[in-house]
């Protein structure tokens, strides 16, 4: 069993499509199970973004995996979604986020 966590913080880019944040935070929580040479993970935490009309928060949620290719090698994919909505309950607008990355390790 693995346990981590991670604490994200972005100065601006796109929430979803039709929302632009100017600072997006996210806190997330993983867990998940050694398979040898392939970890999968779920991930549950919240996200908290800054936009033109206000402040929007919400629930994150997904999947990934990590793959070991050799010792010093790994690649890691996550998909996650998330649903940020103003405070007053109004619509909140979700997406989905793939990201792939790779580390090496000396």
């Amino acid at each position: 069993m693995i346990l981590a966590g991670t604490v994200s913080m972005e100065q601006s880019g796109l929430l979803t499509q039709a929302v632009q944040a100017e600072e997006t935070r996210q806190l997330r929580l993983h867990a998940g199970f050694d398979f040898g040479p392939a970890t999968g993970f779920v991930t549950l935490g919240r996200v908290q973004a800054e936009t033109s009309s206000g402040s929007r928060h919400g629930p994150l949620f997904g999947l990934g995996m990590r793959v070991s290719l050799n010792r010093a090698l790994q690649v890691t994919g996550e998909l996650l979604h998330h649903e940020a909505g103003p405070r007053d309950g109004t619509a909140s607008p979700r997406g989905e986020t793939l990201s792939v990355s790779a580390a090496f390790r000396f």
